[in-house]
């Protein structure tokens, strides 16, 4: 009976945020994660990810390094660099980003939950070329379903531009992974990018696939 709660207000919450929210604009994003972990305490990571407009045209892909390292259970710091190239008509343009995350999370029965800042640097293309620092708070509850290998979760972020002193926009997402086995992770989710300027936000279906060594 709670799994059966737990999945109504997921999709409840879908269609709150689908019903409510002034979108003109939708996205795929496709991404991939190979994980190595090594030394105990240190995981290495290579991601990279493609992302779709409307009629699924590719819009951008990128490619992550990332470095993890999580000194205690409950903590975890990690250093990402992203080689971003952005599919223009008249020629790609191409950028490099870092970013410095550390995440803290905790059991609450079969509930998991999580608050990672993460700092980094942004270029809007679009806009200008100035280099600006953001500063992307989140929070993330995660459920473990018993007896069942699928876990709902749902995560709310923030991007806080430091050098205009403003917020630009958040996400909403809504989805579920699953393992399988010992090594494989997949999973989708529903993300509402949602600008606080003038721009149209964003509906976006997520894809994910794990690899752990």
């Amino acid at each position: 009976m709670k799994q059966k709660r737990l999945i109504l207000l997921l999709v409840l919450g879908f269609v709150a945020l689908n019903s409510f929210s002034k979108t003109k604009k939708y996205g795929t994003w496709i991404e991939f994660e190979f994980s190595k972990e090594f030394f105990d305490k240190f995981e290495i990571s290579f991601i990279p990810e493609i992302r779709f407009q409307d009629d699924f045209t590719v819009d951008e892909y990128m490619f992550d390094g990332k470095l993890s390292y999580s000194p205690l259970n409950f903590l975890d710091f990690a250093v990402l660099y992203r080689v971003n190239t952005n599919i223009k008509n008249k020629g790609n343009e191409t950028l490099g980003r870092f970013a410095f995350d550390a995440t803290l999370q905790k059991d609450f029965g079969r509930f998991e939950a999580s608050i990672r800042g993460r700092y980094t640097n942004y270029l809007e293309l679009e806009e200008d070329d100035s280099d600006k620092k953001y500063l992307r708070p989140r929070v993330k509850l995660e459920y473990d379903i018993k007896g069942n290998k699928i876990r709902p979760f749902a995560s709310f972020e923030l991007f806080q531009n430091l050098t205009d002193k403003e917020f630009d926009k958040s996400r909403i997402d809504i989805g579920a992974t699953r393992k399988i086995g010992d090594l494989h992770r997949v999973g989708a989710y529903y993300r509402l990018q949602n600008y606080f300027s003038d721009k149209n936000s964003i509906h976006i279906l997520g894809l994910e696939y794990r690899l752990k060594f």
